[in-house]
């Protein structure tokens, strides 16, 4: 018995010896390519900061073009009447300066019409007031006739004033259209510099734009990059984290069935020791393996009650607690306030992923709680059929992992 006994014990250091030595090289290719997964996920972050940045730019950018886009209609309309104002304005030229010529030519003709008859008293002289006077039936008559010459001769002053006037004003109008011309074909001119400072403006944003799109485009391909190696890196991690478990849960059969083999040899030592090891077993064929000194002594702690029952809104480890109490109570033993409610517990503490999850973290599920113990194992009060108990912690879809410590 004493020799079987040695040889359980060889098989059990053998045992832990290497489940020390195979997960440890696990996790350390499985920290390398977290560290590697953590700075492309950190170049890809600057390359989304980058890709902001750039869509920032060329959308101001673009709202420029924009800018200078109506800017540049309301010009080009604005030339498109002008030039339309200026063939109204040429045309009135062309027709004042018909009006001008016909005054002009009137003002000559009477001018030349009125010097004849003129011409012609003056060289009658006063036969044409004797002919008035001979001709004339009576006195009244003759100062009738008189005033009639004289009444002519008003007539024709009167009507060459008004067409010097009329020439007058026909040549003041000619001179305003000339000026309202003149004012029109400069601001026509500032009108087409405006228009092509505009659309070199436009020109330049446009380059810039498309600059920006490049830099756009060569930042997405980047970002692409970045997340199938992040997509590779993810499925790698799962499958380093898949092998790690099984060998982890390998080790854990092993060290159980040492376990058996040891138990075996020595149950006749002493009736006391056996009464001791079977009041711990439901308990002692699971391990917890790996994680900080805190969450190993939250989840060890956490094993000594299993067997115990479960109780629906009970908080107490010994006489019975559901799954939210059993965790709170746990974690109260640590100083660590957790509410009575499985949601509640769902936001405390900070949010790790289950690949990175260790013993003493709380395992998430839709109405349901449990705390791990590492090698894809947990604790929890699971029913009020079975009580607390050890399973497997991706026996339901896993929500959340918390770590509260």
């Amino acid at each position: 018995m004493r020799k079987f006994g040695k040889t359980g014990r060889r098989v059990l250091a053998a045992v832990l010896a290497l489940s020390m030595c195979l997960p440890l090289q696990a996790l350390a290719t499985e920290a390398e390519l977290k560290k590697q997964q953590k700075e492309t996920q950190k170049q890809l972050d600057a390359i989304n900061a980058e890709m902001k940045s750039i869509e920032s730019q060329r959308d101001s950018v673009l709202s420029e073009i924009d800018s200078l886009d109506s800017e540049l209609v309301d010009l080009m309309l604005n030339i498109e009447l002008l030039e339309s104002d200026l063939q109204a304005k040429e045309e009135e030229l062309a027709q004042a300066q018909t009006d001008y010529e016909a005054a002009k030519q009137k003002e000559e003709e009477q001018y030349e019409a009125m010097k004849l008859r003129i011409q012609y008293i003056y060289e009658e002289g006063d036969m044409d007031y004797l002919t008035l006077f001979l001709e004339a039936d009576s006195f009244a008559d003759f100062l009738n006739r008189a005033d009639f010459a004289r009444e002519i001769q008003t007539k024709d002053r009167e009507m060459l004033v008004e067409y010097q006037e009329t020439k007058a004003e026909v040549e003041e109008l000619l001179d305003q259209l000339e000026q309202e011309k003149a004012d029109m074909e400069a601001l026509e001119a500032e009108y087409q510099d405006e228009q092509a400072s505009l659309e070199s403006s436009l020109a330049q944003k446009k380059a810039e734009e498309a600059d920006y799109e490049a830099q756009l485009a060569d930042a997405q391909a980047q970002a692409s990059t970045f997340k199938k190696e992040l997509e590779k890196q993810q499925k790698e991690l799962k499958r380093l984290e898949a092998e790690r478990i099984a060998k982890e849960k390998a080790a854990a059969a092993a060290q159980e069935t040492a376990s058996v083999s040891t138990g075996s040899s020595s149950s006749g030592s002493s009736s006391s020791s056996g009464s001791s090891s079977s009041g711990s077993s439901s308990g002692s064929s699971v391990s917890v393996s790996g994680g900080s000194s805190k969450g190993a002594a939250i989840a060890n702690y956490a094993l000594q009650f299993v067997g115990n029952p479960y109780v629906w809104g009970g908080t107490s480890l010994t006489n019975g607690a559901d799954c939210s109490g059993f965790t709170m109570s746990v974690f109260a033993h640590f100083g660590i306030s957790l509410p009575h409610s499985s949601t509640g517990q769902r936001s405390m503490g900070r949010e790790v992923s289950y690949s990175e999850a260790q013993p003493g973290d709380l395992i998430c599920y839709s109405n349901h709680v449990a705390i791990y113990l590492g090698g894809g194992r947990i604790v929890h009060a699971s029913t009020a059929k079975t009580g607390i108990k050890t399973g497997t912690a991706t026996y339901r879809t896993i929500l959340s992992v918390r770590r509260c410590y």
